[in-house]
């Protein structure tokens, strides 16, 4: 593990809302950068002040652009839009537009990614990060009927896994609110249906050795987390916590058909 990388997010998530989830991912990100074209305009979907003060540092040169409808995530960052993940429009193009940790938030996924297809310029790429629902440690805990991590079935408390519960971090507020969950193969075919070709892909760990800053000034010790790093070398990339999956948008797409994806209704209202 890169040590002094993992430092600098650290230090990224200072004084921030919202700590950096899934360090790891990031360090990753690093080789990911290293084989695609240097972006001049990135949109960081979710973001924020954090990860936007990472992303300034590895593209200096770069516009850094964070889209969130939090102000409390963005503090005083320059570049922003107050927007809906699930249902944006922006009048720029993006060479690379990151969408870190959010799918899983949001009622309408589709809308997530047709929005970012849309404002991405023709062959620019979309890297996607969110919890792997069929990972090594799910797979074990629905063979024994308990809820699988990552997925929060009540916004106030966490139930069904001895593993998970945690009363300290049961206050309303602070659940991941984790609704939009995905298999591996889920994911990936989702993504191909919008017409992304998939060019690279790997999984990682949201285990970490120190407590990790959830909210504010509330920080929590992830579970066995120095193990589950180690295991984690081990594993398969489909079999890890989180997957990553670094896309290319196509040269030319249905407009009219991809936008069909964002629902500006609920579905039983439709």
């Amino acid at each position: 593990m890169n040590k002094e990388e993992w430092m600098f997010l650290k230090k990224c998530e200072k004084n921030a809302h919202t700590g950096i989830a899934a360090k790891e991912r990031f360090i990753r990100l690093l080789e990911v950068f290293q084989s695609i074209p240097k972006a001049k305009n990135i949109l960081d979907v979710g973001g924020t002040f954090g990860t936007a003060r990472w992303f300034k540092e590895k593209f200096p040169t770069a516009k850094v652009t964070i889209l969130n409808n939090s102000k409390k995530e963005l503090l005083s960052y320059k570049h922003v839009i107050y927007q809906d993940a699930q249902n944006f429009c922006v009048r720029e193009k993006y060479d690379l537009i990151f969408a870190g940790e959010i799918i899983e938030h949001v009622y309408n996924p589709d809308g997530l990614i047709a929005s970012c297809l849309l404002a991405l310029k023709p062959r620019g790429y979309f890297i996607i990060t969110t919890p792997n629902l069929s990972s090594v440690y799910n797979r074990i805990f629905l063979l024994f009927g308990w809820t699988p991590g990552h997925y929060s079935p009540s916004m106030r408390y966490l139930t069904g896994n001895p593993f998970l519960a945690n009363k300290k971090f049961t206050k309303f507020g602070y659940i991941g609110d984790h609704k939009s969950v995905f298999t591996w193969k889920g994911l990936y075919e989702l993504l191909r249906k919008y017409g992304f070709q998939i060019i690279d892909s790997d999984g990682y760990c949201y285990g970490q050795e120190e407590k990790y800053k959830a909210l504010g000034n509330l920080y929590y010790k992830t579970p066995k987390g120095k193990l589950r790093l180690f295991l984690n070398k081990f594993l398969p990339a489909q079999l890890r916590e989180g997957m990553m999956f670094i896309c290319q948008a196509p040269s030319h797409i249905n407009r009219e058909q991809v936008s069909k994806g964002i629902l500006t209704e609920q579905l039983w209202e439709l």
